[in-house]
């Protein structure tokens, strides 16, 4: 019964992110902005927003399994979860990064402007990169979980801040109101279900794998 579930679950993720690329490229229409260079291109829009989303998500549920490491009898099952979603939230940034740098070639000439929030997410690109740093450098499994669940804790304090407060505030090319049509906020809900379901797939997945590794090594009883 659980493989059951766990296989048309696949599918059904699968058949729902076929839905969304479809419904982009064939339903939604180009954005009526006539200040967009490429109209047609504000499609990116559905991969963009919710790719970042993810990204915020994964941090938390980083810290969150950082923290019950931390306050719940040091399991490394814990800390595996922990490294697994940090894992998935740097990926979801680089898709962010990514998406966001095709969007601002067609929209404003350039793939990197240096404007408030892609300097926001280059930073927090480094700040992901040196958690993995950090972790590598210490071989002991409990002091560089312990470590890292206080990193990622770090990190996902960051996270909201870089992403959306700092600049909130700021000059930018990203427009403040972005005024969204019922078109393009109903292709935006497929896609955040879609791309949280992919992520808590991807987590799964991570996180028996590491935890497969843990029980190999002896360094978790499971």
């Amino acid at each position: 019964g659980t493989i059951f579930m766990a296989t048309t679950a696949k599918w059904l993720l699968g058949f729902w992110m076929a839905g969304l690329i479809a419904l982009t490229f064939l339903w939604l229409p180009p954005a009526g902005n006539a200040g967009w260079p490429s109209p047609g291109l504000a499609r990116m829009i559905a991969f963009h927003l919710p790719n970042a989303i993810v990204a915020t998500l994964a941090v938390l549920v980083a810290a969150y399994f950082g923290w019950r490491y931390l306050a719940r009898g040091r399991d490394l099952r814990d800390d595996a979860k922990s490294k697994t979603a940090a894992a998935l939230a740097a990926l979801f940034c680089v898709l962010t990064t990514v998406t966001g740098s095709v969007f601002a070639r067609v929209q404003w000439g350039m793939y990197w402007n240096w404007d408030p929030k892609q300097t926001c997410i280059v930073l927090l690109l480094l700040i992901f990169a040196a958690y993995f740093v950090l972790r590598a450098g210490i071989e002991d499994p409990e002091k560089r979980a312990a470590v890292g669940a206080v990193y990622i804790l770090f990190a996902a304090l960051m996270t909201p801040m870089l992403g959306y407060l700092v600049p909130k505030y700021m000059t930018s090319l990203h427009p403040k109101d972005t005024g969204f049509t019922a078109e393009y906020r109903t292709i935006l809900y497929i896609g955040y279900a879609g791309f949280v379901g992919l992520f808590a797939w991807l987590q799964n997945l991570g996180a028996r794998y590491e935890q497969a590794r843990l029980a190999l090594e002896g360094d978790g009883s499971l």
